[in-house]
């Protein structure tokens, strides 16, 4: 068994390294500005963080947390806020983990890894959809609640050899309320997706041996997040692998996966994963009289977009339309991909999106020339 990190010591290098990545995620855009009215500087921050993690003495402020209702399906969430020392920290453990985290994690677990996203998945779905005859979709139920401190930091005393990055983690999961993990935190995220990486490998390793020859059970998988959608051609195959994900998940992690059921894929059970919902649909063809009709002897894969994102993303522009407001055109900026890497092009022309796209590109980018004026002008001060 390969194991990471070892002898790593938390030193001011990886706390700067972690700190500068921090400053160029959303979360460190938004919250930047407080670590100099709250520790003076970014050094005597980072000195802090390494001071206190040599000493084991590691101390955060606690965690904000508010109700969030999810718009799509009405779901209430509990989401954290954590200090920006806390938020600093996340990022110095995951980093010192990488290597750990790029080994472990499979390759079609496309949830918050950069290059990943919902553009690899959508490629992945328009690719598996032509040969796909069933589906399964199942996710794991109350996901981030459900994974304790135990489970994960019995994975990573398993593979990290480090005391100071193992300390660091523990100090982390300490201030989670309930006994799982923060919805909202990017460590919570990275080792959600750490423990599901071991489902994603059984599946891997899922199979049947047919006329002495060993066969998957499953021909496609990929997860997003605690979402995953397996693709095979037989019916009793794809049952098989899910009731055996169901025990590993259940015997290994006490994670219990929600009611499913087997789908054929069709036009009405399309494959739907990651915002994005993938069918194969008839060619439209135009007769000499100007009418068209669809030609279902060619087949092409058609991606658009769930319903609620479909309806938000169009509220968005209408909006931005009527009162062209900085707020709105980050929204819009915010939808726009969707929009772009779906099939939306008749809706884009019909809705005038591309040019409200434009509109909104010039309101945040004369936002962010005020904003890097008026920071030369206070430093020239």
């Amino acid at each position: 068994m390969k194991s990471y990190c070892k002898g790593l010591v938390v030193d001011r290098a990886l706390v700067r390294h972690a700190y500068e990545v921090w400053l160029t995620k959303p979360s460190g855009k938004k919250n930047g500005w407080r670590v100099e009215k709250y520790y003076g500087s970014a050094d005597a921050l980072i000195d802090e963080i390494v001071w206190e993690v040599t000493l084991r003495s590691l101390r955060f402020d606690p965690i904000r947390r508010y109700e969030h209702r999810e718009p799509t399906n009405g779901k209430l969430r509990v989401i954290g806020i954590a200090s920006v020392k806390q938020q600093v920290c996340d990022y110095v453990a995951v980093l010192a983990m990488k290597p750990m985290l790029d080994a472990r994690l499979g390759f079609y677990q496309v949830a918050s890894v950069e290059g990943k996203g919902q553009r690899l998945c959508r490629g992945a779905l328009k690719r598996w959809s032509r040969g796909s005859r069933y589906h399964v979709k199942a996710d794991v139920r109350q996901c981030y609640p459900s994974i304790s401190h135990d489970v994960v930091m019995g994975v990573l005393r398993k593979y990290v050899r480090s005391d100071d990055i193992l300390y660091l983690c523990d100090a982390i999961l300490s201030t989670y309320d309930g006994g799982g993990l923060e919805i909202g935190s990017y460590f919570s995220l990275m080792m959600a997706q750490l423990v599901l990486s071991f489902a994603y490998h059984h599946v891997e390793g899922l199979g049947k041996r047919r006329r002495g020859k060993w066969m998957p059970l499953v021909r496609h998988q990929i997860w997003h997040l605690d979402d995953f959608l397996l693709i095979g051609t037989s019916k009793s195959d794809l049952k098989r692998a899910v009731r055996s994900v169901e025990r590993y998940l259940l015997d290994e992690f006490g994670l219990h996966v929600k009611p499913w059921k087997v789908s054929r894929t069709s036009r009405s059970e399309p494959l739907d994963l990651g915002g994005w919902v993938v069918r194969e649909l008839g060619a439209v063809r135009r007769r000499p009289d100007g009418n068209t009709y669809i030609d279902e002897s060619v087949r092409h894969t058609h991606a658009t977009l769930r319903d609620g994102i479909f309806l938000r993303g169009t509220r968005a522009f209408r909006r931005f339309d009527k009162a062209p407001f900085l707020a709105l055109a980050r929204r819009c900026a915010s939808y726009w991909g969707w929009f772009k890497h779906g099939n939306c092009e008749g809706v884009r022309i019909r809705r005038g999106i591309d040019k409200s796209m434009s509109h909104a590109r010039r309101v945040v980018s004369a936002s962010a020339r005020h904003d890097r004026l008026e920071l030369m002008e206070g430093g020239n001060t």
